[in-house]
């Protein structure tokens, strides 16, 4: 038996726990492991009852991302959550963390599940283009009937143990340690003689035919037609009533297999697994990250009030200074204002909405300072507010960073990027403390070393002098927004000029030979949508092509027609041009390093190195 599987028996109920750390991810050891656990205690005569739990943070998590790419070996999750499943000894599954996608499968494998109170579930697998693949698409609804299967399978959403719909995939809920909580219930069950209560066998859910295909239909309307996984998905849980379950079961199969294949769910993993690697951050071993749960946010503007609405929204506390009372108090009527369109649209109810503002405290910037766990500085002139020294200061505005400073991709409170920017003098509790407070505001971070330059900002240089090339390549402005758009841009480069305006891009320095074209508009009286002229003629209506523009171009240069396949790819092959050269440590041209992960010789292999000339 394997050590990612440890197994003990005590008072009839033997303990099958999974020693996987981080995460007691499902990898195919562990998989092994359990098979042969679960085959050990079922003809052990001295075991009345099975337990099935994690060590450590949480049960099992999932699946390991990385067989994905290597092949999948047999015994698969399906063939382990089978073998749970027809055990002939009551199985209970003890959870608590977070028990998500084959974590919540093998969960829902056995007879019988308990959680401690603040465990999450849920089946995310949708969020990386696949279908659940050990049978969720049929225990789930047969447990929960098909609108809230489809609800939680559809949306990737995690629920909690102590809420429904959470509650409805448990029979009990306990307080402490799980395992303890696991034995008394064994100790019921032995005493009252239940048996195996399998789900697989359970039609209970499909009694009322009607509503059930109704919830099934409601659901494939609501499904975007590019969306084959959903549409799959929503096609399994219609197939749970009317097919046997073996041959549902083989349904699921083969939607997974053919999934797993596309290029969605390839380019899905790899960001998830980059997202991974990235939070591994350059910290002595052994180093703790402190517990954040009130920051001060320090200055008045846009920003600082973008960075408090994300923390309240987190759940932290926000202490906000600022030397004048003016803009605070503009600041405090902004938050409450944005949670009123919250609760008025629907989208907050409003005793969270209370609850979060009530968490918010305003006053000026050096009484704000002294309860922080770590102290933001928004704006200009907050650098000498005096602070105990134990308290990590960082800095979040453009300019130099001489130990921690801390760049928001904007807005901050919609965007999942952090750069945590590492300079000279950092030192290893500050970085941990900016890490804490990524987790805690649910960021992905990413570590760079630099006195002041973002990764974001060089990429995004990159990206307009890209944008640019391409118009000094003929390209039609109109069309490179289009293509990007379509392709998944959420912001075409052009029309995010004319938004921001166009006098900041007209600074941009660009090739020798290349022209920058924001500081031609703005010669030509066009510095963006506020005058209502720049790359686009703007009205109320929005933007639309202005053939002034064409003309202006097409004067200063040839016209040449490029396809949207071209554009994507040039502007890409930039990017990635760029990213490589900031990887590479011996590159200091920018005073700029990103090392979140090593460049290994198979990364450069995946990565285009199409260059714009």
């Amino acid at each position: 038996m394997t050590a990612l599987v440890k197994s003990s028996t005590r008072d009839g109920v033997a303990y099958l726990v999974v020693n996987h750390p981080p995460v007691n991810a499902l990898s195919h050891a562990v998989r092994v492991g359990l098979l042969e656990a679960v085959e050990a205690a079922e003809a052990n005569a001295s075991v009345s009852v099975i337990v099935l739990a994690g060590q450590g943070t949480t049960f099992p998590a999932g699946a390991e991302l990385q067989e994905y790419d290597h092949g999948v070996q047999a015994p698969f999750l399906r063939d382990v959550c089978e073998r749970v499943e027809q055990c002939d000894k009551p199985v209970i599954a003890a959870l608590h963390g977070t028990v998500l996608g084959g974590g919540l499968e093998l969960a829902l494998a056995a007879h019988y599940r308990i959680a401690r109170r603040g465990t999450r579930m849920g089946l995310p697998e949708i969020k990386l283009a696949l279908p659940p693949s050990a049978g969720g698409t049929q225990r789930l609804p047969r447990l929960l009937g098909a609108e809230a299967a489809l609800d939680l399978m559809l949306s990737g959403r995690t629920v909690a143990a102590d809420r429904p719909p959470g509650q409805l995939l448990l029979d009990a809920l306990v307080d402490g340690d799980v395992l303890e909580g696991a034995a008394r219930f064994a100790a019921k069950l032995i005493a009252m003689g239940d048996d195996p209560r399998r789900l697989s066998a359970d039609r209970s859910q499909f009694a009322d035919m009607a509503a059930y295909q109704a919830a099934v239909s409601e659901a494939r309307e609501g499904v975007a037609q590019d969306n084959p996984v959903a549409q799959e998905i929503v096609h399994l849980v219609e197939a749970a009533p009317l097919l046997p379950f073996d041959a549902a079961l083989s349904m699921e199969e083969e939607a997974f297999t053919d999934s797993l294949k596309g290029d969605r769910s390839k380019a899905l993993r790899h960001l998830l697994l980059a997202e991974r690697l990235a939070r591994r951050f350059d910290l002595p071993a052994g180093t703790q990250l402190p517990k954040i749960e009130r920051i001060a946010v320090l200055g008045g503007g846009a920003l600082a009030l973008q960075i408090a609405l994300t923390a309240l929204n987190a759940g932290l506390r926000v202490n906000w200074g600022t030397r004048e009372a003016e803009p605070r108090e503009a600041g405090l009527q902004q938050i409450r204002a944005v949670f009123d369109k919250g609760v008025k649209s629907g989208g907050l109810d409003q005793t969270v909405a209370d609850r979060r503002l009530a968490n918010l405290t305003i006053g000026d910037s050096a009484e704000m300072v002294t309860e922080a766990d770590i102290i933001l500085h928004c704006a200009r002139g907050q650098g000498d507010v005096p602070a105990p020294a134990h308290i990590p200061r960082a800095v979040t505005i453009a300019g130099r960073v001489e130990e921690l400073g801390l760049r928001f991709a904007p807005p901050a409170f919609a965007t999942r990027l952090l750069e945590i920017i590492c300079g000279p003098g950092i030192r290893p509790e500050q970085t941990a403390a900016a890490l804490a407070l990524g987790d805690a505001l649910g960021r992905v971070p990413v570590q760079v070393f630099s006195t002041g330059d973002s990764l974001a900002g060089r990429l995004e240089l990159a990206f307009h002098r890209a944008a640019d090339g391409l118009l000094d390549a003929g390209a039609d402005p109109y069309v490179i927004d289009s293509a990007l758009r379509d392709w998944g841009w959420a912001r075409a480069p052009f029309e995010q000029r004319d938004v921001a305006g166009l006098a900041d891009f007209a600074q941009i320095t660009g090739s020798e030979e290349g022209r920058n074209w924001s500081a031609q508009l703005l010669e030509a009286g066009r510095p963006g949508r506020k005058s209502g002229a720049g790359f686009y003629a703007w009205s109320a209506d929005g933007p639309s092509r202005d053939p002034a523009v064409i003309d202006l171009l097409n004067n200063a240069r040839g016209k040449r027609d490029w396809s949207p396949d071209q554009i994507v790819g040039l502007i890409l092959g930039a990017l990635c041009n760029e990213a490589l050269r900031a990887l590479q440590a011996e590159d200091q041209a920018n005073d700029l390093v990103w090392r979140p992960i090593p460049l290994t010789p198979r990364i450069v292999q995946q990565i285009d190195h199409r260059r714009i000339t």
